[in-house]
């Protein structure tokens, strides 16, 4: 897969997990979180949601700023 598309799935996960967060544990930022923790959280996240890996090779695909970075990285998905 091509690191571009991934950087941007990981980021899209990441998101997605601190919104998580915030709504079911009522945390704010970062506050008494650890980067690790909230990173193995967005890995197993995009284990399982693997639509956010095809949204962010379309949003790749999209942008042509992001589709020049994927091509100088290898293949586009």
């Amino acid at each position: 897969m091509n690191a571009t598309v991934m950087t941007l799935a990981r980021y899209y996960a990441l998101k997605e997990v601190k919104a998580s967060i915030v709504r079911n544990e009522g945390y704010r930022g970062s506050q008494g979180l650890e980067i690790a923790e909230l990173k193995t959280r967005a890995r197993a996240f995009l284990d399982n949601h693997p639509e956010i890996i095809a949204r962010a090779a379309k949003t790749v695909r999209n942008d042509p700023a992001l589709r020049r970075m994927a091509e100088r990285h290898g293949s586009l998905p």
